[in-house]
């Protein structure tokens, strides 16, 4: 059994569900985890006159690295601030 075309693309991540969320989740967590240089991978990979490809679909190492910084995780308190500064009213309203 082989791959079909309905598979073209596999991305390898620990929070599916954040990427499920949206596709800005999942562009962001594919392209600033990643590294091109080491972590694609392919399916039935071969290397023809110099160049790289797979019959198979193209695999993405999402995971956080050991090397990588912790995540940002947003302090709720702040949030509050902020959306109080952009209110109506407030003096950053239309810039955030």
């Amino acid at each position: 059994a082989g791959w079909g075309p309905e598979w073209p693309l596999i991305v390898l991540t620990e929070d599916s569900g954040f990427c499920a969320e949206s596709l800005r989740n999942w562009l962001w967590v594919t392209f600033t985890r990643s590294n091109p240089a080491a972590d694609l991978y392919g399916i039935e990979s071969f290397t023809d006159s110099k160049h790289w490809g797979c019959r198979g679909p193209l695999v993405i190492d999402a995971r956080i690295k050991p090397h990588m910084a912790p995540p940002l995780v947003s302090d709720p308190a702040i949030v509050r601030r902020v959306d109080q500064l952009g209110a109506p009213g407030g003096p950053l309203h239309g810039y955030v």
